[in-house]
């Protein structure tokens, strides 16, 4: 993804460097041009003026150079960078994952606890009532017999 866009940048910067070569090229020979009819002070100004061209010329060349060495080491940074985030992330998402699933175990571990757990209290709940039902009836039966007793003595006393 990032090797085009880095050729297409320093098509770029190569563009505009013979774009200013090309131009200070074409300035130095319009000077030269004029200064055919010229003496030979205006010669030396004008070789002066080349010159100091050429100086700047290779300045701006060198500084070019020296800039495309520093978008290389960045781009160069940015890529060990994205490199070890893209390490760093895979590695979290990785522990998350065995979180989630250990997290998910032992939910699952309690789930199955309380459901067994739920089914014990109920079958005691269940034993409970036909126990109560039982003991209800059981008292029913003692209450008629206290009744029946109770008209027996009354009649016996009678």
């Amino acid at each position: 993804m990032s090797k085009p866009h880095s050729t297409m940048r320093s098509l770029n910067i190569a563009g505009s460097q013979d774009e200013f070569m090309n131009t200070q090229g074409s300035f130095a020979r319009s000077q030269l041009g004029t200064a055919h009819g010229t003496t030979n002070a205006n010669q030396s100004s004008l070789k002066g003026k080349l010159t100091t061209l050429d100086e700047t010329i290779k300045t701006v060349t060198e500084e070019i150079n020296m800039h495309k060495k520093e978008i290389q080491l960045l781009r160069s940074e940015k890529d060990t960078l994205e490199s070890v985030l893209t390490m760093k992330t895979q590695d979290v998402r990785k522990n998350l994952m065995n979180e989630i699933n250990r997290v998910e175990e032992e939910m699952k571990r309690h789930f199955a606890h309380q459901k067994a757990e739920n089914s014990r209290l109920q079958q005691q709940i269940t034993t409970l009532k036909d126990e109560k039902t039982t003991l209800q009836q059981q008292i029913l039966g003692l209450q008629k017999r206290i009744e029946e007793i109770e008209l027996q003595i009354g009649e016996d006393v009678d």
